[in-house]
């Protein structure tokens, strides 16, 4: 590889974090780096990105030719972070691809992010309508780089990604700072802690019945809830006063909440209807539990109130989750699957 385009969705906390380190490993092995942008809205020149220029394209197809013409052909690989939201980019992966190029895609698993009837719709676009947008995106490209870690997989293989060519990775974490050591138990009540906003997808519902179950069951436990507005500095208050971070979305791509709390020290309880629970299921930082299972959750709940040798378990996951999730960390794992691309 000689030359490295990364086509970014957005400004998202995590992806500047990650991004910065991936252009500073690149360059480091002597491969030129070039940064586009997305999801941003018009600005004069160049934007910054925790100190990296980017040229923003958004949906403008002639602006992303003139990137494909000064740094696309052979030797390049082009790393695309979005791909079923614009058929400019969609436009663009093809005309990479035949312009000698490797094309990499790095996103999201297609999932509805909503219940109901908005969720059946949801299905059945994915399912009928989908697959003829980004069938020739999926024939073409050479790695699918997950974002979902291994949530929706079918999917991905439905819209025509070889299965072999899905490769998981999730979302790297922000490093701001070090690990939160924890030890030793807390004692009651059992400080529970849910944070980001209340959509339905996020099934508030399902953490309130698993309290109502711990308290018929005489179990004192202390329930905490945020929007999804919450300051840092009140949320790093959260995460010291909390004892675990429950996540119950029915179908969420990732929550990155997840990899905060890790960071905090905190051990998790995630449904399975989570991308993060892959992170949860590789290093023991945690619990799965099935999405709107009140009393799963709960029987998880009871354990960590009661087993101090498990918790203790769980922290000691949560630490290697941290190290192995930095942007330093998942930069080379990254860069490793690009190159083999």
């Amino acid at each position: 590889m000689k030359e490295l385009v990364v086509w970014a969705h957005s400004e998202c906390r995590s992806n500047a974090a990650l991004f910065a380190e991936i252009k500073r490993l690149a360059e480091s092995r002597d491969v030129k780096v070039a940064m586009c942008l997305w999801d941003v809205m018009p600005v004069s020149g160049g934007r910054k990105m925790r100190g990296l220029e980017y040229e923003r394209i958004g949906d403008d197809l002639e602006k992303g030719r003139a990137v494909l013409s000064a740094h696309g052909g052979k030797g390049s690989v082009h790393v695309f972070c979005v791909y079923q939201n614009s058929a400019v980019w969609r436009r663009l992966i093809l005309e990479a691809k035949l312009g000698g190029a490797k094309v990499v895609v790095n996103a999201e698993a297609p999932c509805e992010m909503c219940v109901g009837v908005k969720a059946v719709l949801k299905r059945a676009y994915y399912r009928f309508v989908l697959p003829w947008k980004v069938g020739r995106v999926a024939r073409c490209a050479d790695v699918f780089l997950n974002a979902s870690g291994t949530k929706g997989t079918g999917r991905l293989v439905r819209l025509g990604w070889a299965r072999e060519r899905i490769v998981p990775f999730g979302y790297a974490s922000v490093a701001d700072g070090t690990f939160a050591e924890r030890t030793g138990g807390r004692g009651a009540p059992l400080r529970v802690l849910h944070t980001g906003g209340e959509a339905p997808y996020r099934d508030v519902a399902t953490l309130e019945k698993a309290v109502g179950i711990l308290k018929d069951r005489g179990i004192p436990v202390e329930l905490r809830r945020t929007g999804g507005m919450t300051p840092a500095n009140e949320l790093a208050r959260l995460y010291d006063w909390a004892d675990v971070l429950v996540a119950c979305g029915i179908c969420e791509p990732w929550g990155m909440r997840v990899n905060d709390a890790i960071h905090a020290g905190l051990p998790v309880a995630v449904s399975d209807g989570m991308g993060a629970k892959w992170l949860v299921e590789l290093f023991g930082c945690g619990c799965v539990f099935g999405r709107r299972d009140a009393k799963g959750l709960a029987d998880i709940l009871e354990r960590m109130s009661n087993d101090g040798g498990f918790m203790a378990r769980l922290r000691s996951g949560a630490k290697a989750a941290h190290e192995a999730w930095t942007p330093q960390a998942r930069a080379k794992v990254w860069l490793e699957a690009v190159e083999r691309a």
